[in-house]
């Protein structure tokens, strides 16, 4: 059976959102009868360089992290930056690990993810790598807070996708469809979502207003250091 290295890019480590979504897809490999993965955190040093030295020897390959305003954490492009030598032996396609990736953000669309997804498709094309897919998922804050009962049906897409994964090494289109959720909302749900959370009692402005008063800056909250800096 193949062997599966997971990698966590999530700058939270093991207690992140990424993590809480990749678990189920671990356990559906594992439910195939394959090997019981290794699982790396990128966050963490010792880690890190292991993912590197132990890429090239996995058959398959799961790197997971969260959006961040449309970008990829810093410690995932540092790592993508360290496999720059086995592009230069792109053209060993049969010595290469398939590669599949799951990220996970707080938008409720999946359209915010889509350019990540298809960097990730040009990047597996450049270590000439197999791409299994991208697994994208809206909403990954939400995961760790549901009720059991409530994320049954999405944890079970993603057990389905690990072990489409481990039996195929791709994931299936369909199923991906049905994790991402909603892709984009329509222009009236758009319209009424924009004038909720343009209330002052909206729940998510309350969950960050808590934040800011935990932290003590509450007083700072319409604070901009860098505004001077800025052209006019």
């Amino acid at each position: 059976m193949s062997s599966l290295l997971v990698l966590n890019g999530s700058p939270r480590g093991s207690h992140s959102n990424s993590m809480c979504m990749m678990s189920p897809v671990i356990e559906g490999w594992k439910s195939s009868g394959a090997p019981e993965p290794e699982v790396l955190h990128l966050a963490q040093r010792g880690e890190f360089e292991r993912a590197i030295e132990h890429f090239p020897a996995a058959d398959t390959v799961l790197l997971g992290m969260p959006l961040y305003t449309d970008a990829m954490p810093a410690l995932v492009k540092l790592y993508i930056e360290a496999l720059a030598p086995y592009v230069e032996s792109a053209s060993q396609r049969d010595q290469k690990p398939t590669l599949g990736f799951l990220v996970q953000s707080g938008f409720e669309e999946a359209l915010h993810s889509r350019p990540l997804e298809h960097y990730f498709e040009k990047l597996a094309r450049r270590l000439g790598s197999p791409y299994a897919g991208t697994i994208v998922r809206g909403s990954g804050w939400s995961l760790p807070l549901m009720p059991e009962n409530e994320n049954r049906a999405l944890v079970t897409h993603l057990r389905a996708l690990g072990n489409q994964l481990a039996r195929n090494r791709r994931f299936s289109e369909a199923e991906l469809r049905v994790v991402a959720g909603t892709e984009r909302f329509s222009p009236t749900a758009a319209a009424w979502l924009s004038l909720a959370f343009s209330s002052p009692a909206a729940i998510p402005n309350s969950h960050w207003d808590r934040a800011l008063e935990k932290n003590n800056v509450w007083d700072r909250r319409y604070a901009a250091p860098y505004a001077d800096a800025l052209p006019t």
